[in-house]
């Protein structure tokens, strides 16, 4: 029997050491890789043998107050992406050529991804239903593969620029970027699905295997406080504003002053949200491509912010109320004390010589409500005065002046006032009328809410209710009251003293016929010597008898023939603004046009009459009636000129029409600047019917000089008194 040497033997252990100590490591890297890194190596298998593409949710919609008008939505469209390891190599050109052709897109582009070494690349996205059904039908008939047409979502403006600045707009991806659209993208957006398919190791597509599809999940929709027909009222006005002063831009604001709703909100210029990166200024516009990126980038900023909460400026007089507030709460003056004040149309502070913009002339003696109405420095200066700085800074600090005024919508800019701290006794009396601070247009129509709801600081709120289709989700936003900023009766007396500020003070032209008006007019310097611009504004609550809107309007370095006052530029605005708001609104006058010394009566509805019957009920209506062409008196009427329910001064005209072919047209005259008797002599020479607001000389005209309007049509001209305006 042969025994095995020692060195053979230690051989045979040794590899039986090395064997185990192999098998020892490979059993704990099986361990390690099944075990231990299971998850991570499971993911790695189903990423390389599966391949995800993502449908995109669709994202809520957004509606206006009424819940019938679509203000923004989100519609079905088509993404095109290929698989370049799946399409046969010496297919590519011809699919490059065909896509290029049916998407009309760069064909060198569409070649360029065909050619890549990617699992996926996007060819186009938002194709509409006609063009994907062309790449479907191509698809089938060259039977081909690596080609797909996925389910995609376009966001649409319906109403294109109405609201853009408030709405906003999405990105390329359907992600919120400005206004709703970006402080409300978590609830509009929607959870996004997916389509799951297998790939071989080369991440080409699998035959004969089924995609899995997980849908998405829908965004909520949103309700707005915003009535698309105020907004739109609101805009008419403002754009008209902006255009005849020659303005740099204009903003307003609508507030139900009781709930906090934002019934509109405005800036013009405005912007496409369907297309937001097209510029709207055409001087910037032609010399675009010289720009750098930071001025472009510069030039869109300022084109989608929303100046009515992003924007701060000096605010000039309506900012009065604030210092009238004060004293009446703390009872260092009553309203009505006759000879409280003297305005000798300047006054001394420290060692400045401050001016009212009565100077040289003055206001002699006045009391508080005097003061108010004719918008009197020195009166708020004396005021102030009386208060002392750190008294009057927690009136600031109570009506929020120092901060926000927490409007959901993204880039509120916070007041800017004086700190108390370093606070001088000039930077008192310069605060007091409006001065040397600045805040926005919401904040101002804020503070003019708590004078028209009885004392009360209200949060501003855009949204009032947020819900799903599946009915699981419904909320619904209540106002908020902040706190009480003064007594009902403060409130009231500063109501009060504003309306009589509207009837016989400074802001007559923001009268409307038919309606207690109370209002302010503003006239603010922002910046000094030659970089002094104006903001001309106007703030008004009505009804006086029942308040339900507040407005506030204020254009930004107006240069046209009215000047740069609030009296004459911003006041007719909130004028017609609320003259028609108030009417569509229903809110039942306060007294009759013939009160007014202005005879106004309801249009009949004249349509299906026979034309004896309608000259019978035009002339018992107190009408006159007109027409294009001769008719008798059996043809029956089908059209006519004032439409039914508008109303009319008494002896107007109303043009009959038997076909609705035979309108004529006329352009209308420019009556600015004209006396109301001759304005509307002018008009009835063009046979254009007039409604007057105010008296005096013709501020604005509703509809501009030059359009092309249908014979018969109303014109509204604003009338005031310009020479005593601040």
């Amino acid at each position: 029997m042969a025994y095995m040497s020692l060195k053979n033997q230690k051989r045979i252990l040794l590899m039986l050491i090395v064997c185990c100590t192999v098998i020892v490591v490979l059993f704990g890297r099986l361990v390690y890789i099944q075990v231990i890194k299971y998850d991570h190596y499971s993911q790695m298998a189903y990423e390389q043998q599966t391949k995800e593409r993502t449908v995109e949710a669709k994202r809520g919609t957004i509606y206006d107050t009424t819940g019938t008008k679509i203000l923004a939505q989100s519609i079905s469209v088509n993404l095109i992406t290929v698989v370049p390891k799946s399409i046969d190599k010496d297919k590519k050109e011809q699919i490059a050529d065909k896509l290029s052709e049916i998407l009309e897109i760069d064909r060198d582009g569409v070649l360029a991804k065909l050619s890549k070494n990617s699992a996926s690349e996007i060819i186009a996205t938002k194709i509409d239903d006609e063009k994907a059904n062309k790449i479907l039908e191509y698809i089938n008939e060259e039977e081909l593969t690596g080609i797909r047409v996925d389910e995609d979502t376009q966001r649409v403006y319906p109403y294109t620029t109405l609201l853009s600045h408030v709405l906003g707009f999405v990105g390329t991806d359907n992600q919120g970027l400005a206004g709703i659209e970006a402080y409300y993208d978590d609830e509009l957006s929607g959870i996004p699905g997916k389509i799951v398919g297998s790939t071989d190791g080369k991440g080409r597509e699998t035959p004969f295997t089924n995609e899995q599809y997980i849908s998405s999940t829908n965004g909520k929709d949103l309700v707005l406080t915003v009535d698309a027909t105020i907004q739109s009222i609101v805009e008419k006005y403002l754009s008209k504003a902006v255009i005849e002063n020659v303005a740099q831009y204009a903003t307003a604001t609508v507030l139900n002053p009781n709930t906090g709703e934002v019934l509109a909100m405005a800036t013009y210029p405005t912007f496409d949200s369907n297309d937001p990166f097209t510029i709207n200024d055409e001087t910037i516009k032609a010399s675009w491509d010289t720009l750098s990126s930071k001025e472009k980038s510069e030039a869109l900023e300022n084109m989608w912010r929303n100046k009515c909460i992003s924007d701060t400026a000096e605010p000039g007089s309506t900012f009065k109320i604030i210092t009238a507030t004060a004293a009446l709460e703390e009872n260092v003056v009553q309203l009505d004390t006759p000879g409280e004040f003297s305005c000798a149309g300047i006054m001394k502070v420290g060692t400045w010589n401050i001016k009212c913009w009565r100077y040289p002339n003055s206001h002699g003696s006045e009391s508080l409500r005097e003061g108010i109405m004719n918008s009197c420095n020195p009166v708020f200066m004396q005021l102030s005065q009386r208060l002392g700085i750190e008294k009057y800074c927690e009136y600031l600090d109570a009506f929020n002046l120092y901060g926000k005024t927490g409007i959901d919508l993204p880039g509120e800019a916070t007041g800017i006032m004086h700190d108390r701290k370093s606070m001088a006794v000039i930077d008192l009396a310069t605060t007091s009328f409006g001065q040397t601070i600045q805040i926005s247009t919401i904040q101002t129509a804020v503070n003019y809410s708590a004078v028209a709801n009885g004392g009360y600081l209200i949060k501003p709120y855009i949204v009032k209710e947020i819900k799903s289709n599946t009915e699981n989700y419904d909320k619904k936003v209540e106002s908020q009251i902040l706190k009480q900023v003064m007594s009902k009766e403060t409130a009231d007396s500063l109501l009060s003293a504003l309306e009589s500020t509207a009837t016989d003070g400074t802001a007559k032209t923001g009268s409307v016929n038919g309606y207690r008006i109370a209002g302010k007019t503003a006239t603010g310097e922002n910046g000094r010597g030659s970089n002094l611009k104006y903001l001309a504004g106007y703030a008004a609550i009505a009804p006086v008898s029942s308040p339900q809107v507040v407005v506030v309007v204020n254009v930004f370095d107006a240069k046209g023939p009215s000047g740069h006052g609030g009296g004459a530029v911003a006041g007719p605005v909130v004028s017609s603004i609320l003259d028609e708001t108030l009417r569509y609104l229903d809110i039942p006058t306060d007294y009759t046009s013939e009160d007014n010394d202005i005879v106004e009566k309801v249009v009949p509805d004249l349509t299906g009459m026979s034309f004896a019957e309608a000259k019978t009920t035009i002339t018992s209506s107190g009408f006159k009636f007109a027409t294009d062409v001769n008719l008798n008196d059996t043809d029956i009427i089908k059209g006519q000129i004032p439409k039914s329910g508008a109303s009319l001064m008494e002896g107007s005209s109303i043009r009959l029409y038997a076909s609705d072919d035979a309108k004529q047209t006329v352009s209308v005259p420019d009556v600015r600047n004209m006396t109301s008797t001759a304005a509307i002599k002018a008009l009835h020479s063009a046979e254009l019917n007039v409604r007057i607001v105010g008296s005096g000389t013709v501020l604005t005209q509703d509809t501009s000089a030059g359009n092309v309007v249908e014979k018969g049509s109303i014109i509204t001209i604003h009338c005031g008194d310009t020479t005593d305006l601040p």
